[in-house]
């Protein structure tokens, strides 16, 4: 008698690991593939503009090379189609807030009394040279392109086969590990569990590229106007800021958690209905 191998849905947590260090590799490849088409085409003489054209064609073949990879497997679409409400948009900007006040004074003040690492000051500062530039890529193709992969492909994938909490500290954790240092590696960890808990409540991209973008314009924002006494001020401990983040975080906890019971509710009576 034959044995039935039913494969599960979804993807491992190896899986997921395996699928970003491939996504590099080939993220690498494609780096250095484009950079060679744009040179032999000439397209180097409209400098600096070829960095932003090169980064936006290769997310573009990196988001089609994985979907097609899950596209073989299953019917899969991206969850682009839910429209947020105006009150979801808020209350991300609530969750936002509270990620901040919170943040900033707990694991925030460990981390920044590590040093950080002169090769990321120096990307950093090369990316301010152009303040278009960088708006683009840290407002524009970060939210977009990064939320399509760690929220809408690997969470959404990870969720098929585990429960809400190993999904949300797998794909935060990757989602850390991709900015290859730890200031930026551990804000991140926490920003990936809080938008990929905004993403399985909502079943939202949009709203998570939202709260994407929110945040990372905040951090251009604070980049480029900050002046250098504010930025190299010591940061101080604010127990009012941690209480009221704690009070914003509880208040965006309950809202999402109530909003996803609602569109059960609304999926249930429109197949009623029909």
């Amino acid at each position: 008698m034959e044995e039935v191998v039913i494969q599960k849905k979804g993807i491992s947590i190896i899986g997921a690991f395996i699928l970003i260090i491939l996504m590099t590799l080939v993220q690498f490849v494609l780096y250095i593939l484009v950079g060679i088409i744009i040179e032999y085409t000439g397209l180097e003489q409209v400098a600096p503009y070829v960095g932003m054209l090169k980064e936006l064609i290769i997310n573009i073949l990196i988001v089609y090379w994985i979907i097609k990879i899950f596209r073989c497997k299953e019917e899969f679409k991206l969850k682009v189609r839910n429209k947020p409400r105006v009150k979801e948009y808020l209350f991300a900007i609530v969750f936002l807030f509270a990620h901040l006040f919170i943040f900033s004074n707990t694991v925030g003040l460990l981390i920044d009394k590590i040093q950080v690492s002169e090769w990321v000051i120096e990307a950093f500062d090369e990316m301010l040279v152009n303040p278009f530039i960088a708006f683009v890529s840290i407002c524009v193709f970060a939210p977009v392109f990064e939320e399509i992969i760690f929220r809408g492909i690997i969470l959404e994938q990870l969720s098929k086969r585990y429960g809400m909490a190993t999904s949300l500290i797998v794909s935060g954790f990757i989602f850390g590990l991709i900015h290859f240092n730890l200031h930026q590696g551990a804000n991140a960890f926490f920003i990936g569990i809080i938008i990929g808990f905004i993403y399985l409540k909502t079943n939202s991209l949009l709203l998570c590229m939202f709260w994407h973008f929110a945040n990372n314009f905040l951090v251009f924002m604070s980049a480029m106007y900050l002046s250098s006494n504010v930025s190299d001020a010591v940061p101080s401990f604010s127990i009012v800021q941690l209480i009221f983040g704690i009070i914003l975080l509880i208040a965006a906890y309950r809202f999402f958690n109530n909003r996803a019971v609602e569109m059960e509710e609304e999926q249930e009576l429109s197949l009623t209905d029909s």
